[in-house]
């Protein structure tokens, strides 16, 4: 359904931060993309969603398809519209705005009164833990449930395919497991495909399909989650795992491979 073929992005014209990555995201599927801090994970979602334009980011090659049209060359607004939500890092919520008032922002592109009334009881059913603060201000939420917050108020434009850049940072592990439980269950009922971007490979791996592996800005493996999952060794020789799952910064990896970035 999303199909991105040989990206190449830079930053301020000079800084590469992609080279020729390719990756797909089926109809109803879940895609991990993994890797460390500065591998490109995020600038490869911001090249999908057209966010890289906003941030003196520059496509200089490849294309981005949704349903074999591409979309490499429209505005955000315009690509979101047509069904490709993008969850930046961060947990950016509308923070003087209530938890109800945040999740009807997510729905600001629709004009149907009853399907978004009937959506905004369905994201306090996916996250029962948002029900009773619907009238706190977002701001006074924890670091998890603002997370929570900001998937469920993506899912009130009612998605075709959602891009989660780190969802899992900065939260405890129980969170992070009741995070992609309800991820995958989303994808089940609602048929919505993912995009994540994770450090946390482990946590990734056990919610996705299929998954691909970056290394300075290029695809250093890929493969069927279970392969990926089976094989955290070689991940480990790119790149480093910590005992968390997560990788490691190549600075920080003792298997990282001579020869620079890139390099497999």
């Amino acid at each position: 359904m999303l199909v991105a073929s040989g990206l190449k992005a830079v930053y301020g014209g000079v800084v590469r931060a992609l080279e020729d990555v390719s990756l797909a995201v089926p109809e109803r599927g879940i895609v991990a993309l993994l890797g460390s801090n500065g591998s490109g994970k995020s600038t490869a979602l911001k090249s999908v969603s057209g966010v890289l334009k906003t941030e003196d980011g520059d496509l200089t090659e490849g294309k981005v398809e949704l349903d074999g049209r591409r979309i490499d060359g429209l505005v955000p607004e315009r690509i979101a519209r047509l069904g490709v939500c993008h969850v930046l890092q961060g947990r950016s919520v509308f923070p003087q705005l209530t938890t109800e008032d945040n999740l009807l922002m997510g729905a600001y592109l629709r004009r149907d009164r009853q399907g978004i009334h009937e959506d905004l009881a369905r994201a306090f059913e996916y996250f029962p833990g948002l029900a009773p603060l619907r009238a706190r201000k977002s701001g006074y939420l924890s670091g998890g449930e603002q997370q929570m917050l900001v998937i469920a108020r993506a899912l009130m434009s009612r998605p075709r395919v959602l891009l989660l850049d780190e969802p899992s940072l900065g939260l405890a592990p129980g969170i992070i497991r009741e995070l992609l439980s309800i991820l995958r269950r989303i994808r089940d009922e609602e048929g919505t495909a993912m995009l994540i971007a994770e450090q946390n490979a482990v946590a990734a791996l056990g919610v996705a399909d299929f998954g691909y592996v970056l290394q300075g800005g290029r695809v250093a493996a890929s493969g069927a989650s279970a392969e990926l999952a089976e094989h955290t060794r070689v991940a480990s020789a790119y790149m480093g795992l910590g005992e968390d799952g997560a990788f490691l910064s190549r600075h920080d990896a003792p298997g990282t491979p001579p020869g620079g970035e890139g390099q497999q």
